[in-house]
């Protein structure tokens, strides 16, 4: 939705309006902030779906109560680091179908913890499973698959992923914001993620 509507503000010059009234940065934020609320009421809604039936069968005591609130935590930090790159694809492009390209690095870190979500589920104390656990943004995916396991991982794992998880949205959003503030304003040949790169380098 955040890559959707930043590619339709740019190519109907709402976005020149806005830049009017708010930087690039505030513009961004307050898009990624915004969507943010509506993932959050949506995630809300599934948790209380889940309790309920959990409720109704009686298992309510099955559930650790700190998963919940890990997964509150991973969720913002795997919705900040994916929005601030899609944010700034949307910047970027001046159609959707320019979009697919710089969209696939993207949609690969999206997808990988769903091919390993069955090796990870059958060893969750795996090399490979503990090292992704620290390496943003797949960490905020695959400690969660390792919590929701029979042998969860230690809790200084966990708090190691978060703050790993914490520095992949710094990096994100300061990538997202140097591209979004030159992305906006540039039309014409839609550029490559090597360009993207050397955006985030100038500013």
């Amino acid at each position: 939705y955040l890559l959707t509507t930043t590619v339709e503000e740019k190519s109907n010059r709402v976005v020149e309006v806005l830049l009017s009234a708010v930087s690039p940065m505030e513009l961004m934020i307050g898009k990624i902030v915004g969507q943010m609320g509506v993932g959050l009421v949506v995630l809300g809604l599934y948790l209380g779906l889940g309790l309920m039936a959990l409720m109704s069968f009686a298992s309510l005591g099955l559930l650790d109560p700190l998963l919940l609130v890990f997964l509150f935590v991973f969720y913002l930090l795997a919705y900040l680091s994916i929005g601030a790159f899609m944010a700034a694809i949307g910047s970027a492009v001046n159609e959707m179908r320019e979009a697919q390209g710089l969209m696939t690095p993207v949609m690969m870190i999206i997808m990988i913890p769903w091919f390993l979500w069955m090796p990870i589920s059958r060893d969750p104390n795996a090399l490979y499973a503990v090292v992704l656990s620290f390496i943003p943004p797949l960490s905020n995916f695959v400690i969660m698959l390792r919590m929701a396991s029979a042998t969860p991982p230690p809790l200084w794992q966990v708090l190691a992923s978060a703050l790993a998880g914490l520095v992949g949205v710094v990096v994100s959003l300061w990538f997202a914001g140097k591209v979004f503030r030159i992305g906006l304003l540039m039309f014409g040949k839609p550029p490559n993620f090597a360009t993207l790169i050397r955006w985030a380098r100038m500013g």
